[in-house]
């Protein structure tokens, strides 16, 4: 769908962390070809790679956020490089709070979802 690469830098701390789903705020040297919304791939750096929920607001299209699954640690500073699978989602306006961390909680379902299809299993 789209690759994308751009270094994590410091965000607003408004949305990810609240929602229990940390994010890197990747920003971007130039508009990818994506439509809004939320969105499973992986993402790579340091030779390592995660499956992650990417969301890509048009609004704020400096930048996109990743929430890397099973990832502890800082990624500020790094070159994110990440891999744009398929769309789960769109963008939705502000409800309120417990609207959005049931929306934020069925997109990380969905996108683990997707990945346990799609991934070989391991043996």
């Amino acid at each position: 769908m789209a690759l994308i690469i751009g270094n994590v830098i410091h965000g607003d701390g408004f949305a990810g962390e609240g929602y229990g789903v940390p994010t890197a705020n990747v920003e971007l040297t130039q508009k990818p070809d994506l439509a809004p919304g939320v969105y499973a791939g992986l993402a790579q750096f340091d030779e390592r790679q995660f499956s992650c929920l990417i969301c890509f607001d048009a609004e704020r299209h400096n930048k996109f956020e990743v929430h890397l699954f099973d990832f502890v640690g800082n990624l500020y500073g790094k070159q994110l490089s990440v891999d744009v699978q398929f769309k789960l989602s769109d963008i939705v306006p502000w409800t309120g709070e417990e609207a959005m961390k049931k929306k934020v909680a069925r997109d990380v379902a969905l996108a683990r979802a997707y990945f346990t299809q799609s991934l070989p299993q391991a043996h």
